[in-house]
């Protein structure tokens, strides 16, 4: 008997039986197989880290993270870069309320990780010092990092299997799509990791309805707790846990069906309406923020698509997202014949792969299904992805947003794929014949490899794929002013002068994170203070505001400003949108003219208009 009930609290608890107390041994190799892939995780989420250049969305972070305001950014003056960085700078009087005060005046997300960030950079950072772009990102791949062990537990629970377990976390540790939001200064890394907790404590709490067993209330607590850190870190940690109560309820539904309505009064099903009812209460809390930002700039870019993109994307983006879960093909700006060709390998490398993977992870679905741990791993994590799918798909179609043109936003379910990928794999890693039932055929060959080689050969190309990314040989920024800084240089004839127009709301914005990305690179890689930085003369900065709140037309401004520079200067304006009615052609020839080389274009992904002012214009 004593057995049976210890078997029965597994059961519960979602302990799996290969880590029952009589295996220590075999616990033991798990937990350090657990902590290598742990190491392994870390070891690739910190390297390079000041290898990228810094996009917009990382210099707001940053801004933020610092205790200050996008604000600080002067406007309206010719400035040196120092004085251009003020955003960037640590002020030792900053506290962490400044980060959260500051984020909700100007920005769109919710001030959790930007308040961890701030005690981040106050440990790293020295007062009166740019703050470093690798300390930035170190915060979020060392969070990001932790995802490893965490998926471990969740994949161990859902499938009652320490095999899947660690097929999920050796696949964790090398994912591109993990490791190039962890590499990044967001709070996605800290996301993929709350929302595996979270989905841990859903898999546990779901096996024990299942079974009529009453979660434990412990558990139930932590998981309230996450769900509300989850959502302090990123409001589509909502989306997350709708699809958790969505498979709820389908349970619900069928218990019903089976039982009758008596059994939703169950004390089984008490635990999870007190979860339901205080993650609700969590997010309650942050309705006056998000009403703040209704209509914001920020929150309406998402619409902005054609009638049949509108339709395309969403799948592209979907399917993108599944496959860069586990590989990825170079994609890096090719300079030389080799890149062309090592780009086109990789490109034709990962779509064999595919050709190969996807119908080799629906026979694995096919398999699991068939064992019974295996059938209700399915149905909770299953479903779980299921419902995201389709919580996704309504938003993108129905409401009109397409929310999978930010990658990164598949945070939310990510852990839930991964997962999946550690059961179906777990019944191929059994197969050691190539002649086994769960063995796969070689493109172009009628030869065959078993299950364990199948397996050890998809996540090698995982792991081909990271050492990619951290070597800036796939999921480069789309800013790149390293390439946009010396082409300024070379095509300028005098000293050189950065412009750029800041479109300003009445709702909340962010000003200036795109030039700041610009004035970040030229500190880090192209100091005017060394003698190699490509500068005849330290170049100027100045900003100029657009929309609500500004008077003057800002051509006059424009005007103003360049008749205090040192003449004759090259002027290179960073613009968002460029058209022949802008107003920033200037109609005074005597002051400035379009280059006659250079007049506008696109470098680096920065829009440009390029001007020679000068009396001695001509």
């Amino acid at each position: 008997m004593s057995v049976v009930r210890a078997m029965a609290l597994r059961a519960v608890l979602g302990q799996p039986e290969t880590l029952s107390q009589h295996q220590p041994d075999s616990a033991r190799r798990t937990w350090m197989m657990v902590c290598l892939l742990f190491l392994l995780g870390v070891g690739l989420r910190v390297t390079h880290l000041d290898l990228k250049t810094a996009w917009m969305d990382e210099v707001s972070t940053v801004i933020f993270s610092l205790g200050n305001s996008s604000y600080f950014l002067p406007t309206e003056q010719v400035v040196d870069l120092e004085a251009l960085l003020r955003p960037l700078i640590r002020d030792a009087s900053a506290a962490p309320i400044d980060s959260a005060r500051y984020l909700l005046q100007e920005n769109n997300h919710p001030p959790a990780y930007f308040m961890l960030a701030h005690l981040w950079m106050d440990w790293f950072t020295a007062d009166g010092a740019v703050a470093s772009l690798a300390v930035s990102r170190l915060f979020s791949a060392l969070l990001g990092s932790l995802s490893v062990p965490a998926i471990f537990w969740v994949a161990q629970n859902t499938f009652q299997s320490s095999t899947a377990g660690l097929l999920s976390a050796a696949f964790m540790a090398v994912s591109p799509f993990s490791l190039f939001l962890s590499q990044e200064a967001r709070h996605y890394g800290l996301g993929i990791t709350l929302i595996s907790l979270s989905l841990g404590c859903f898999v546990v709490a779901t096996r024990a309805v299942l079974t009529a067993k009453t979660p434990d209330w412990l558990l139930c607590g932590v998981w309230v707790l996450i769900n509300a850190f989850a959502f302090a870190n990123h409001y589509f940690s909502a989306l997350t846990f709708a699809a958790e109560g969505l498979v709820l309820a389908a349970i619900a539904i069928q218990q019903v069906r089976q039982r009758r309505l008596a059994t939703l009064w169950q004390p089984y099903w008490r635990p999870i309406y007190a979860v339901a009812a205080a993650t609700a209460l969590s997010i309650f809390l942050w309705l006056p923020v998000l009403l703040n930002f209704h209509g914001s700039p920020q929150t309406t870019f998402l619409r902005e698509s054609g009638p049949l993109m509108r339709w395309i994307n969403p799948l592209a983006q979907t399917l993108a997202a599944i496959l860069t879960s586990f590989v990825t093909p170079a994609n890096f700006f090719a300079q030389t014949p080799f890149d062309f060709v090592f780009i086109g390998v990789t490109i034709l490398l990962t779509l064999l792969f595919i050709f190969k993977f996807i119908p080799a992870l629906i026979k694995g679905a096919k398999s699991l299904n068939q064992v019974p741990q295996g059938h209700i791993g399915l149905v909770v994590v299953g479903g779980f992805w299921v419902a995201m799918l389709g919580i996704f798909a309504f938003i993108c179609y129905v409401y009109g947003s397409d929310i999978t043109r930010g990658l990164r936003y598949k945070f939310t379910y990510y852990p839930a794929l991964m997962v999946l990928a550690g059961g179906i794999f777990a019944q191929y890693w059994q197969g050691r014949s190539p002649r086994a039932p769960l063995s796969v055929s070689l493109p172009f060959s009628r030869r065959r490899v078993s299950g364990r080689r199948f397996v050890q050969f998809t996540w090698v190309a995982g792991l081909i794929s990271a050492l990619m990314i951290i070597n800036n040989l796939a999921f480069p920024k789309y800013y790149a002013p390293d390439r946009f800084i010396p082409y300024i240089q070379t095509h300028s004839a005098h000293p050189i002068v950065l412009a750029s127009t800041e479109k300003v709301f009445e709702q909340p914005t962010v000003i200036g994170a795109k030039f700041l990305s610009l004035a970040w690179e030229i500190d880090r890689h192209f100091s005017p203070d060394h003698a190699s930085s490509g500068w005849q003369v330290a170049p100027q900065f100045f900003t100029l505001k657009q929309g609500y709140g500004t008077d003057q037309p800002v051509t006059q401004r424009f005007t103003r400003l360049v008749n205090q520079l040192s003449m004759p200067a090259d002027v290179w304006v960073i613009r968002s949108e460029i058209d022949e009615n802008d107003p920033l052609i200037i109609e005074k020839p005597e002051i400035c003219q379009l280059a006659p080389e250079t007049p506008q274009g696109n470098k680096g992904g920065y829009l440009y208009i390029h001007f020679q002012c000068g009396a001695n214009v001509s």
